[in-house]
């Protein structure tokens, strides 16, 4: 088969460009013991900054490999940990993450390492939204970043992160409860309900975790506990929409 000029002019350049672009970016694969712990880094921070965070987190973490417990190492870790969370390849940020910590916990880069770690979490939740794991994850996280660095700059995030995690939790808890209501399961709803009471001690889903509360013993016929609920929610929640919906159940259910 022979090719028109036009054809062949396309094939050439492309070619060219495939020529060009192996020449000027080599891979990670590519590297070896050969190459300096500066001149992998280098690729890695002319990776990152175009924007091509998981081929630099793959630069950087080539470092660990041919010059493990080096100066560059240390270095080398903490960046792969930020480009791997930029480029939101968590499991490879945490990976990267655990080994740079149990190598280097006293670095004054650890600190930064660990917050990443963390929130790797915390971006998971939104990713899996049903998925508990990494939102008990985020908070266990952060507590410790808490405990370890009490004085950080990032202690205001830190705080942030475990209560939208709990929150989260806290919302996951209640659809549990609203979902036994809905099959007809009232006992254990007011089981699940009554747990995200005693265990919780600010949400925003708390108002309606009291007015589902009220339905399931209002259904078990446990009025008086429903009454006393409605009672509490007046005091605690006196503007929620919730308390008046609640108001206006147990007048329907002819308890005032």
């Amino acid at each position: 088969m022979v090719c028109s000029p036009g054809l062949s002019k396309i094939l050439l350049a492309c070619t060219l460009l495939l020529l060009i672009t192996s020449c000027t970016n080599r891979l990670p694969s590519e590297i070896s013991a050969n190459n300096t712990p500066k001149e992998i880094l280098e690729l890695g921070d002319k990776a990152y900054s175009k924007g091509y965070y998981e081929q630099a987190g793959d630069y950087y973490s080539e470092v660990n490999t041919y010059f493990p417990y080096s100066i560059e190492d240390e270095l080398g870790l903490s960046k792969a940990v930020d480009a791997y969370y930029r480029a939101r390849k968590f499991d490879e940020a945490r990976l990267a993450a655990s080994k740079f910590l149990s190598i280097y916990p006293e670095s004054s880069k650890a600190q930064r390492v660990l917050y990443f770690r963390s929130k790797s979490f915390c971006d998971q939740i939104d990713i899996v939204e049903r998925d508990q794991a990494a939102a008990r994850d985020c908070i266990a996280s952060f507590s410790a970043f808490e405990q370890l660095y009490p004085r950080s700059d990032l202690k205001k995030e830190a705080k942030r992160n475990i209560s939208r995690a709990s929150e989260f939790l806290v919302g996951q808890q209640l659809n549990v409860g609203k979902y036994y209501l809905k099959r007809n399961n009232p006992m254990a709803a007011m089981r699940r309900l009554k747990k995200i009471k005693s265990s919780t001690k600010d949400s925003t889903f708390l108002p309606e975790v009291s007015y589902r509360l009220i339905e399931s013993l209002l259904l078990v016929g446990l009025f008086s506990e429903a009454i006393s609920e409605n009672r509490y929610m007046k005091k605690k929640f006196p503007n929620s929409s919730w308390t008046r919906e609640a108001s206006a159940l147990i007048k329907k259910s002819g308890l005032n």
